[in-house]
């Protein structure tokens, strides 16, 4: 046996190494070989597999997913969506999938924030306790006497201010803003409105605006 082992040279162990080396490679050898597309000093180039092929684009679309994540979903946000994109499939311009997507996605969510940030910047905190009593009854809405009466209160309450004002020139802001609307003597929130008191909540901005 000792001779045995001392007959083997390192030449001998390489290639058995080598033969080892290509019955359990054999499958990947065998699809790099098909893939090589060049062979140069600088080593081998070959074309890349199905397989990491197929996790490249599954990681994309799980890339683009996460970004969508990120501004979310809702019903104010689908609609400057689907406006975004048929302003865009008018012009000729892409709006499929992937990077398009997100950016339509990114875009809508943007115009959302800058419209509530720009609304909350003049509403009355009066005005969004009064969304907040509509949006109780989302749906049904509350009858014009009920909002009539509530505006008689803040009235009472801010008579320096507001004292000569009328109830149409009170809900005037609330109407032109998209947040509230009448219907058969009812006055209802809207889904702007419901959006605009969700994103007051979530990033805990102030409803104890002036008047």
């Amino acid at each position: 046996m000792e001779e045995i082992v001392k007959a083997i040279s390192w030449q001998h162990l390489a290639f058995l190494f080598a033969l080892i080396f290509i019955f359990v490679f054999r499958q990947p050898l065998s699809g790099l070989i098909k893939r090589t597309t060049k062979i140069d000093k600088e080593g081998l180039t070959a074309e890349p597999s199905p397989e990491s092929q197929r996790e490249k684009t599954e990681t994309s679309a799980e890339a683009v997913q996460q970004l969508l994540d990120v501004v979310g979903n809702s019903i104010v946000i689908n609609e400057i969506e689907e406006r975004i994109r048929n302003e865009l499939t008018a012009k000729g311009l892409p709006v499929g999938e992937g990077i398009a997507k997100v950016l339509i996605k990114h875009l809508s969510g943007t115009q959302l924030l800058l419209e509530f940030e720009r609304i909350h910047s003049s509403i009355f905190g009066s005005q969004i306790l009064l969304l907040k009593k509509l949006n109780e009854v989302a749906g049904q809405g509350r009858t014009e006497e009920f909002v009539k009466n509530y505006i008689e209160h803040v009235k009472e309450l801010y008579a320096e201010q507001l004292g000569e004002w009328t109830s149409e020139q009170y809900l005037n802001f609330l109407y032109s803003q998209l947040l509230i609307v009448s219907d058969s003597g009812q006055i209802h929130i809207t889904n702007l409105g419901v959006e605009y008191l969700t994103w007051i909540t979530r990033n805990g901005r102030r409803e104890d605006n002036a008047l």
